[in-house]
């Protein structure tokens, strides 16, 4: 079985894309923990992302009863650009969050190109948004409170002195 994969990362250059043929348990590289500005971490001031990247995660969204369809992208981390030593890498925070709703991502765990640990965060991972509407509402509140000078949202990142 040949899985045509989508991946796009999500980075100041703006959304990437890029379409790749990955045969049957070809291991597909992911990040073991999300990285320090994940956007799927609640400490992550969300107001950094452009409306594009926020695009992009709505294009690769998946949940219960609404799964991603195989032409649906997988998200690579915003840091893994093309050039890097580790271009493409799956977000650890998507996979934990959008993964299991994912096509693409349930053939790479049929077919072993990505084990099944690959989805499930482990105790020392940050607190992660449930799912991409809660994420979306977060990133509306630190959008607002960075129009208003001096104003803050609360809650994570801005509740830290």
């Amino acid at each position: 079985m040949i899985a045509v994969v989508i991946s796009e990362p999500y980075g100041p250059g703006g959304p990437l894309r890029r379409e790749e043929t990955v045969p049957a348990g070809e291991p597909r590289e992911y990040r073991n923990s999300p990285c320090m500005r994940c956007p799927w971490r609640l400490d992550t001031d969300l107001a950094d992302f452009s409306d594009a990247e926020m695009e992009m995660l709505r294009r690769a969204d998946g949940r219960p009863g609404a799964e991603a369809a195989i032409t649906a992208p997988t998200v690579s981390c915003h840091r893994d650009q093309p050039g890097t030593a580790h271009a493409w890498r799956l977000c650890a925070g998507w996979l934990a969050t959008v993964g299991d709703f994912h096509f693409a991502i349930r053939i790479a765990l049929v077919t072993e190109s990505l084990p099944r640990e690959a989805l499930a965060p482990a105790s020392d991972w940050p607190a992660l948004y449930p799912d991409l509407d809660a994420l979306l509402l977060a990133r509306q509140k630190h959008l607002r409170a960075r129009a208003v000078p001096g104003r803050q949202p609360k809650g994570p990142p801005f509740d830290k002195e």
